[in-house]
Parts: C-alpha cells; sequence; structure tokens
C-alpha cells in the first residue's frame, strides 16, 4: 500500500468531483439489492480523480463490471487501478444516520441531498490507507449527521484509488441517536442500482453515416456513425495515426528560443513513434533535454463547439488551424509556459481554446511543439465536445485523427528505431527514412537484446546516476597536500586544471548523490583559483553545501558565480562535510569560454566570418565577410535598403522603390533580368569587384555593427543528403525560413516567427524524400526576401 500521498489530489478532487454533472433527464433508479462496481485498469502508477476522468470510457464504459450486494468491495484484486460504485440509497423511516468510510488506498463518499447526482456533496474521505475495521485513523472518515427521509431515494457515489497492497472500499453507517453502536455496511435492504448511462456500439463497429462521399462508416463508441470524408489536402494521411518525431540533446526549457533555433529542428529528427492519441511520449519520464514535433488533421464526429486544453512540461505549443491549410494553424493557439500537471487545467489562461464551432466532415490541421527540459516529461491535448455524457476534459483518441504525410523530415539512416513488428529483429532506419526490422522467427523474435541500444564509451549523457563508479571520493592521503599552502587544513580537495585560460560565469553543483551516503558530501567549502597553479586567489569566503538528496531525479543546485574571472586551474577545498570520514562530489559543471591572449587565433564558429581571433576582452571574433554564396537570385520582388553581395554572380528581377538606396556587388558577374526595374528617386549601383577583399578592408576601416540582415549561404554537408542552411539575424526581426520546390510550391517551413535570438543560424534539411530537381531556399527577414537554389541528384 502506499504510505504517502501527495497534498495535490486532494485539492484536484475538490474541483474536479466538484464539477462532474449529470444532466437526468428521467428517473435513474434500477434494480433493488445490488449496485454495479466499475473498475479501470491498467494506470501506469498510483491514479488520481484526474487519472480516471482524462479516460475516455469513463464512467460508462469500465474495463470490468461486478456485481455487489453491498457497499464492500473485494480485497486484493490488482494494483494501480480505479474504481466507481453509482446508485441509490432509501431508508423505510426517517432518521438521522451517520456515515463511516474505510478504505485502500484512497477513497471518497458522496451523497446527494435528493435523486440527482448534481446536489451530491462529499461527505467522507480516506486519503491515505485504513484497514477493514479502522474506522478512526483520519478525521474525515466519518459524515456529520444526515438527515434521510423515509421512502425517498438518495443518490451516492463511491471511489477508490488503488496502488500496491489490500484494496478494497466500504462504506457503513449507524443511526446518531446510537453512537455507540457497532458499524454496519450498508447491506441489500437499502440500495439500489443505477441504470442510466450512456450506451451505444462499441467503437468501430460498421455503420451507414446516410452520406453516399464517406467511406468506411464506423461506430465512434459515442452513439455517432463517422465516415472518412474526401479530403482536397493531399497531405493528409492514415487515419488514426499520430506520430511523434523527437529532437534529443537539446538542452534549455524553451520552445521558441532553444527547440525551434536548434539546427536539427523540424526536419533532422533523431527518432521517432506512434502515438495513442494526443497524448506523448508513450513512456513518459524517461528521457531529459529533448523536443517533440506532432503533425496532424483532427475530424469531429457531429458538428459543434468544442474547447481544447493543453498540458505538458516543460513547455508545450498547441497549434489548430481554421482549416487544413498548415499556413493557417495559428488561427487558434494554447500554450504550456512553464509546465504543469496532467490534471491542472486551468493553470493558465492560455491553456485553453474555445469554445469553437466545427464541422462534421471538414479537416482542421493540429500541431504540437514541446520543450523538455528534465523531470516528469509529457504533452497532452484535451477536448470537451457535444456528444459525450460528461463536459468535461477528455484525451483525444487515435479515431479522430490523421496522419500528416507531407513532411520531409527523415532521421539519419541506421539509427535504431521500432518498426511496431513484433517477429523483426534489428530494426533501423532505411535510405528511404522508412524503419525496418530483419525478419525472424521462433524464440528469438522479440529479443530484448536485439533491441538494446549500446551507448559510445565515454559518452557524455545528461542523467545523473547514484553509481558510487561515476562520483568522485576522497578521502585522507598524506602523500597529496592541497595545492594551496594556505588550505593545508583541508585534507579533501578536488583541482581542475582546464590547460587553457578561462573567464568564468555560473557554475552548478551535484553534492554526493550516493544513497545511504550523502553525509559524504562536501558542507563547509572553500573556492580558489590561479593561472599558474602556484599562486592563488580565494572566490569570496566560505560556502555552505546542502546535503544531496541520494536520487536518481537530483538535480543539483546553483553553485558560486565566478563574475568573470580568468583562470586555468579552479580549486575545491573542504573544509567539513555532513558526516565524517572520505568527501566527496557527483557532479560539478562551470559556465566558461575560453579566454586566451588577444590575438590568439581562434574559431568563433561563425561560417560567415574569417580571420578570428581573441580581443582584449576575451572574445574570439571573426570579421563579418557577407558576401552570401557564389550565387545570390532575387526574385522579382520589391527590395528594402541594403547591400546585396555575392562571392561570383548576382541574379535579379527586382524592383527597387522610390527612396530607397541599393547596391550589388559580385566577383564575376551581375545579371539584370527581365522585370528588373529602379524608381525615378531611387538608388541603385552595381560593381564587379572581390567581394570578400572589400568586405575585409571595411570592416578593418570602420567599427560600426552591422546592421544589414541579407547573410545568407546553403552548403553541402559531409552527409550529401542532408543541406546546411546559414544564416545570420543582425536585429530582432520576422524570420521565415522555408523550402519550395521549382513550381514556387511551399515544401516546408522551418522558422516563420519574430525571432531576438541574434546571430548565426543554422538548419539541416534532409534531401531524401525529394524527387531529383531544382528547389530553393528561401529566406524572408522583414520585408527583403533571398532565395538560393540547390539540386538534388540522387
Amino acid at each position: 500500500m502506499l504510505l504517502y500521498k501527495q497534498i495535490r489530489y486532494l485539492l484536484l478532487f475538490t474541483y474536479l468531483f466538484g464539477h462532474f454533472q449529470i444532466v437526468e433527464a428521467q428517473s435513474c433508479v434500477g434494480q433493488a439489492g445490488q449496485v454495479k462496481w466499475n473498475y479501470w485498469l491498467n494506470f501506469s502508477n498510483y491514479p488520481d480523480s484526474s487519472d480516471l476522468f482524462l479516460k475516455e470510457n469513463f464512467p460508462s464504459k469500465p474495463d470490468g463490471t461486478q456485481v455487489l450486494g453491498s457497499l464492500k468491495t473485494s480485497t486484493n484484486y490488482t494494483d494501480y487501478f480505479a474504481s466507481f460504485i453509482r446508485g441509490f440509497i432509501k431508508v423505510p423511516t426517517t432518521s438521522n444516520y451517520i456515515f463511516n468510510i474505510t478504505g485502500d488506498d484512497r477513497s471518497i463518499f458522496f451523497l446527494s441531498t435528493n435523486e440527482s447526482p448534481n446536489n451530491k456533496i462529499k461527505r467522507a474521505e480516506v486519503i491515505n490507507y485504513t484497514d477493514p475495521t479502522d474506522y478512526t485513523k483520519e478525521a474525515g472518515q466519518t459524515s456529520s449527521t444526515i438527515q434521510l427521509e423515509g421512502g425517498k431515494y438518495y443518490y451516492f457515489e463511491l471511489y477508490n484509488f488503488e496502488g500496491m497492497g489490500i484494496d478494497y472500499v466500504s462504506l457503513q453507517w449507524k443511526k446518531a441517536s446510537e453512537p455507540n453502536a457497532p458499524w454496519i455496511i450498508i447491506d441489500s435492504n437499502y440500495i439500489y442500482d443505477y441504470a442510466c448511462g450512456q450506451s451505444c456500439p462499441s467503437r468501430g463497429t460498421p455503420c451507414d453515416d446516410g452520406n453516399a462521399t464517406t467511406i468506411n462508416d464506423l461506430q465512434d463508441g459515442f452513439c455517432n456513425c463517422v465516415g472518412t470524408a474526401p479530403a482536397s489536402n493531399n497531405c493528409i494521411g492514415e487515419k488514426s495515426i499520430v506520430e511523434a518525431y523527437y529532437y534529443d540533446n537539446i538542452t534549455g526549457n524553451y520552445v521558441e528560443n532553444d527547440l525551434i533555433n536548434a539546427a536539427k529542428f523540424p526536419l533532422l529528427p533523431d527518432r521517432r513513434e506512434k502515438l495513442k492519441g494526443s497524448y506523448g511520449p508513450l513512456s513518459p519520464n524517461t528521457r531529459d533535454n529533448y523536443g517533440t514535433l506532432v503533425q496532424g488533421y483532427l475530424t469531429v464526429p457531429v458538428s459543434g463547439n468544442y474547447e481544447f486544453n493543453v498540458t505538458g512540461d516543460n513547455q508545450t505549443f498547441f497549434f489548430l488551424s481554421s482549416d487544413d491549410k498548415i499556413e493557417n494553424k495559428q488561427a487558434r493557439q494554447a500554450l504550456v509556459a512553464y509546465g504543469v500537471g496532467e490534471g491542472e487545467f486551468k493553470n493558465s489562461v492560455f491553456q485553453s481554446i474555445g469554445p469553437v464551432y466545427m464541422e462534421k466532415g471538414k479537416y482542421y490541421y493540429y500541431e504540437f511543439r514541446h520543450k523538455e527540459s528534465s523531470w516528469r516529461d509529457y504533452f497532452s491535448l484535451q477536448w470537451k465536445t457535444p456528444f459525450h455524457e460528461l463536459r468535461q476534459w477528455k484525451r483525444i483518441p487515435n479515431f479522430y485523427l490523421f496522419d500528416y504525410k507531407c513532411e520531409l523530415s527523415c532521421i539519419a539512416q541506421n539509427t535504431p528505431c521500432d518498426d511496431g513488428n513484433p517477429f523483426t529483429n534489428n530494426d533501423k532506419i532505411d535510405a528511404q527514412c522508412n524503419c525496418v526490422g530483419t525478419p525472424c522467427s521462433g524464440p528469438d523474435c522479440n529479443d530484448a537484446a536485439a533491441r538494446y541500444q549500446k551507448y559510445t564509451d565515454c559518452e557524455p549523457t545528461n542523467n545523473l546516476t547514484t553509481l558510487k563508479e561515476a562520483s568522485w571520493v576522497s578521502c585522507t592521503n598524506t602523500l597529496n597536500p592541497n595545492p594551496n599552502p594556505s588550505r593545508s587544513s583541508s585534507i579533501h580537495w578536488i583541482m581542475y586544471d582546464f590547460v587553457d585560460r578561462y573567464k568564468f560565469s555560473t557554475s552548478r553543483i551535484w553534492n554526493y548523490n550516493i544513497p545511504n551516503e550523502t553525509d559524504k558530501g562536501f558542507k563547509t567549502v572553500t573556492i580558489d583559483y590561479s593561472n599558474d597553479g602556484t599562486t592563488w586567489q580565494a572566490l569570496g569566503n566560505t560556502y555552505t553545501w546542502p546535503q544531496a538528496q541520494g536520487l536518481p531525479d537530483y538535480s543539483g543546485f546553483a553553485g558560486p558565480n565566478f563574475n568573470d574571472i580568468k583562470a586555468r586551474y579552479i580549486l575545491i577545498s573542504a573544509i567539513n562535510n555532513w558526516g565524517a570520514g572520505c568527501s566527496g562530489l557527483s557532479k560539478v559543471t562551470f559556465d566558461a569560454i575560453l579566454c586566451n591572449q588577444s590575438g590568439t587565433p581562434c574559431n568563433d564558429n561563425d561560417p560567415l566570418t574569417s580571420y578570428d581571433k581573441f580581443d582584449d576582452n576575451c572574445n574570439c571574433k571573426g570579421v563579418n565577410i557577407n558576401c552570401a554564396n557564389d550565387t545570390l537570385k532575387l526574385v522579382k520582388e520589391t527590395l528594402a535598403d541594403g547591400a546585396f553581395k555575392a562571392k561570383k554572380r548576382i541574379e535579379a528581377q527586382s524592383l527597387i522603390p522610390n527612396a530607397k538606396d541599393i547596391s550589388f556587388t559580385a566577383g564575376n558577374s551581375i545579371v539584370l533580368l527581365p522585370g528588373f526595374e529602379v524608381s525615378n528617386s531611387a538608388v541603385f549601383s552595381a560593381d564587379i569587384t572581390d567581394c570578400i577583399q572589400a568586405a575585409f578592408v571595411a570592416n578593418k576601416q570602420t567599427s560600426q555593427v552591422q546592421t544589414d540582415s541579407s547573410e545568407f549561404t546553403t552548403n553541402n554537408t559531409t552527409n550529401e543528403k542532408v543541406k546546411e542552411i546559414i544564416f545570420r539575424i543582425n536585429k530582432p526581426s520576422y524570420i521565415k525560413l522555408s523550402i519550395k520546390d521549382a513550381k514556387d510550391q511551399t515544401l516546408a517551413t522551418l522558422i516563420d516567427h519574430f525571432s531576438e535570438s541574434l546571430g548565426t543560424q543554422t538548419k539541416l534539411v534532409p534531401t531524401t524524400k525529394m524527387e531529383k530537381g531544382k528547389y530553393f531556399v528561401e529566406l524572408e527577414i522583414d520585408s527583403k526576401k533571398l532565395r538560393q537554389e540547390f539540386i538534388v541528384d540522387k
């Protein structure tokens, strides 16, 4: 049994159950002497109210049912399930009663003031667990005095939530006038079954929706006959497919600043999986530092008003188009900015959309963008519909969803994957971006060893292990005195030699995190730094570091800020620890930049600069060449102010409007094609010169900050099936980066938002799914558009 239940479950119950309303049009009193015990199975852990309510088949389609002759369930049925009993209580004569509930684990009793479910009130509950005859363990187990009128029906609900242990729930009573009488379980003489609830054909049952244009007409499980409508959009794929693409090893918490700016987003994911409806990933709480993209189409079984709500951790964006067009996806948006629990539907006003009127037979494009840092990785979309018996948030199942099949995304060839076929092993991505396994037979099929993914030796990961072998510990050793003579009393120390000089800013510490040994962690600490390993300077006075938790999800704490000190060596010494004997650490990280002497050659990792060197402030800077690619093609459009440059050739059909100052510079040729036009008051100049040399001289002669945003190039990578796009943003701007075919049709939009992430950006474009031929990369920065041509020749 679970000994500890989080208080948030109590708060969720208060809200959710207080809004569980069923509008009754007729009496629902059923057979006398019995009630139905309904249960829902296979929760991944200890369920709470939000877990149960989110189930699409709650309350009328349980996983199992048993008929009871009293208000006590069986014991030791199974683990990780939730159960629900509803019915009516009737007494022969008017009297005052007291109710008492026992249960394992959590149990709750609601009783209405009359026959209507809408008037139910929570009367008693067990928050943790009790033994069957432990009637006084918790104050809330016993209700206040309630008068029941003779011959009148009172609606009730009885819930039980089970983790592990001797699961059961029992409701007993006695008359208030007999306080010393024993508690008696409410039996068949006083209970009546609940005879209402939605009863519909099972989902998938063939039917006829009366529409001759639809195919594959099926019941949706809620009394709606739904056929697949014809689609004019060729990107609408297979029904009931929801595919998530994942982008690993991306740090940070944010969709816009971290995920969107990643080079491999959105077209070069690391892995993918098929989801069960609008919830992912399939195995939450297993990975950190990744992003997710889900694209697809949503349909509705009946026309009417729908509401949508998104939850997730850490940050989740949801887009819902006004139709089936991806370019209209921002018509409706919802987001979770900082992460919420799965049942926290009112954390912010931005989580919900609607009510929105949606039409049966139409397709609506939708999209998830999710960024996970650490902890409870998941994202989820819920809806409230006009057809479910409860107007409550429910996860959207695959039945109403369609795949998006126009993506250019391609996972790298030979990446391990899961083809969903239990009769294959060694599943990998093939040359056509498909997940394919080797056919197998016999007992070796589905062998876990065949799917084991081995990490490269010494490859870094983002997880903090609790293994001793992965931590550092120091014991008394007089042969290794403290490198700083003034710290001679500190026998436990660690010194970092970074070989080069660095400028240090913030740090993060993970104290000794080995279970049952966290008292070895550093407590009182000094920190020193040095450039030669001999002369030391202290960073502050002493620091007190908190003890670790000994848990695998231990996230450490913010360490000292080094305030941009420049050093080669960092020395950490323990004055004492949290116990006695050896002292240790699990992990230390420093935020630092290389800081060699001014004039030392370096690499600023900016492919749009040359002649990189360190300056006096430890900055590695290159000269801004700004010569674009070999060839720059300007389509027929209006140009903004600016200098357009290419190493070899410029081709233009553009319009230069009034009061604009435009210059072209190219090394070999400038071609003004039919359609090129310069207005009367505009200033246009063209110059054939060595662009790189001219730019270098101009940069050496001025220290002005470049405000032009036209730097843009495309390169081939070492992998011939991946194209690299490089561009620079010098000022906050609206950015749109697209891939177009020879007919100027957009195949993919890589960026489409206002960006304040300045500097050089990179995007990777796989060409595996592209046919042979000519394509364009189009970059729009504010009102300026640049295009680069590239050829796919497989």
